[in-house]
């Protein structure tokens, strides 16, 4: 999005050419995209393929915090804490222009519950803690702070007494004794973060390529196959590393290379859309972190002016197709009714679901909550014709994928005999560029765009929120005018086609999904979604077949993933199957 505009044709055209690479990697989601952004920053020539959209699997499923891990203290993971703080830290400062501080709201009905077992745990003895009282988290909190003091950001902890906390948030359960208030962060638009790394990437080193919508299909001989889900068209490269970030595709990967092996057991993390506005304005920006039935954490916050309920945990053998399923939002929406017994709330307050299956390292424990967040990178040495080594990145957050990536990177470059170039710690990600928490940098680039491009403050705001200084080379687009949709108001035509023709958009679904959160601000109805295929399908010259095809793909993906009938009948609400 700097003016350059790399085709899609040309991707394949070079990928026609290229019979060696040094790097391939396979999966673009959060951990796949770090380490071919950092790859490419130390000059690293490498290719990121991606059987779906970019961001498409557990990446975008999340509960959109940005956190340093408070529950993982209860585990005695207190590296994985220190580095989650302070990478949590570093995101504020490197893409600020989509996370943010957040403040998180404990909930405590009870002063000393939890104490015997998270001593227990504390001395890594069974335990599991089905109640959290004042002087556990207390405490917690006072470990989370002293974690959290490196480049601190945001301020400390505090509690708040039950009067004044019923007086700030009125629904809360009254039953409660006292509450809690520490700061993480929240991130807008991860689907957009993934983007931007991969632009950030092939912009350090234009040679390399991140490729949606293109298969790995295995390896044969000592050869790579990849092939182009829109054409079936059929590539062959040979690597020195092949880098497996498939999430919690890893084994199926691993399988079609002939080098089986078990390295995940992923679980299932399920979240719900409300609207529910008048709760979400009294949230304040606010989210609860809270405990479900058995003392599992759940959160719920306002976004975008709606709630977001989550999570589950559960885990599962095949990560396809995975729902937001009857008993996962039975056991939420119970969740939300004993956090707010007062507020009316059931499936058709429901207005979106989403699910994700953590790539999780293999375990046979009995509580998945209690499996390790942290990261690793199993190794599958070369064997038989196949002369390259195979590193799966296992594990791993949102929130640590820099530190993950830069794991990765530096082993990948010993490997290959190269040495780190730079560091990414303070590399500004994308539109985060010059960006900060504090006001200035903010107000100083919606001015320059309103003076230099004629757009209202409205408009350019919009933009800036969406693409941070990135905002800039589109409002040079949108200064000629803007012609805005009128069941989508939040686009304009030109917008629509500067992010097709910039950001490898294939489908409608890309787009909507992969480079906008729109999808979880508001239902979106029948006519929205057919007005956002025609404006696509203008950019890409679809005929009419091909726009119904979009359009019934949108459809499908809403009732069979989201589980949300979008009627075609006017002004016909989306309904939760």
């Amino acid at each position: 999005m700097t003016g350059t505009v790399t085709t899609r044709g040309a991707h394949l055209e070079a990928l026609r050419r290229i019979g060696h690479i040094p790097v391939l990697i396979v999966g673009g989601g959060i951990n796949g995209m770090g380490t071919f952004r950092d790859l490419s920053l130390q000059g690293v020539d490498c290719i990121l393929v991606e059987q779906g959209d970019f961001c498409s699997g557990a990446s975008r499923a999340p509960s959109r915090m940005i956190h340093g891990g408070l529950k993982y203290l209860e585990t005695g993971e207190f590296r994985l804490v220190r580095e989650s703080a302070a990478e949590r830290n570093r995101l504020l400062c490197n893409a600020a222009h989509y996370v943010s501080p957040l403040e998180m709201i404990i909930p405590i009905h009870s002063w000393f519950g939890g104490v015997v077992p998270a001593l227990r745990k504390f001395l890594r003895m069974p335990a599991k803690i089905t109640e959290r009282g004042a002087l556990v988290i207390k405490l917690g909190l006072w470990l989370y702070d002293l974690y959290g003091a490196l480049n601190r950001v945001m301020p400390r902890h505090r509690m708040i007494s039950r009067q004044d906390i019923l007086r700030e948030i009125p629904d809360l359960d009254p039953s409660l004794k006292i509450a809690a208030s520490y700061y993480d962060a929240w991130i807008t638009s991860p689907e957009r973060l993934v983007v931007e790394l991969a632009l950030d990437g092939m912009a350090a080193n234009p040679d390399n390529i991140a490729l949606n919508h293109l298969r790995f299909s295995g390896v044969k001989g000592n050869q790579v196959e990849l092939q182009d889900a829109q054409s079936g068209e059929f590539f062959s490269l040979t690597c020195d590393v092949l880098v497996n970030a498939a999430g919690a595709w890893i084994d199926r990967v691993n399988a079609s290379t002939s080098a089986s092996r078990r390295m995940i057991g992923g679980t299932k993390g399920s979240h719900l859309m409300l609207d529910l506005p008048a709760l979400a304005e009294t949230l304040h920006g606010r989210m609860i972190y809270f405990e479900a039935d058995g003392g599992r954490i759940c959160i719920l916050s306002n976004f975008m002016g709606n709630v977001l309920l989550g999570s589950t945990d559960i885990p599962v053998d095949d990560p396809d197709g995975v729902i937001c399923d009857d008993d996962e939002v039975d056991y939420l929406l119970g969740a939300f009714r004993r956090l707010f017994p007062q507020v009316p709330v059931d499936r058709s307050n429901i207005f979106f679901s989403y699910a994700g299956v953590r790539p999780l390292p293999a375990n046979d424990m009995s509580d998945p909550g209690a499996v390790s967040r942290d990261h690793s990178m199993p190794e599958l040495p070369p064997e038989g014709e196949r002369q390259f080594p195979i590193f799966s990145l296992v594990g791993g957050k949102w929130t640590t994928f820099r530190a993950f990536s830069a794991e990765a990177t530096d082993e990948i470059l010993g490997r290959l005999g190269k040495r780190r170039l730079s560091s990414t710690v303070d590399v500004p990600i994308g539109g985060g560029a010059g960006l900060s928490q504090a006001a200035a940098p903010t107000e100083k680039l919606l001015s320059a765009i309103m003076s230099d491009h004629g757009l209202s403050r409205h408009r350019a705001y919009q933009l800036v929120t969406r693409y941070g200084v990135r905002a800039k080379f589109l409002a040079q687009v949108l200064a000629d005018g803007e012609t805005v949709l009128a069941s989508l108001p939040e686009f304009s035509q030109e917008e629509i086609a500067f992010i097709c023709e910039t950001e490898l958009v294939l489908h409608a679904e890309d787009f909507l999904f992969g480079r906008t959160s729109v999808f979880l601000e508001r239902p979106l109805d029948h006519a929205a979604l057919n007005e956002l295929v025609d404006a696509i399908g203008s950019v890409r010259s679809w005929d009419d077949a091909h726009r119904v095809t979009e359009l019934e793909r949108l459809i499908e993906r809403y009732r069979k993933t989201h589980r949300m009938v979008v009627s075609e009948r006017q002004n016909r609400r989306p309904q939760f199957l």
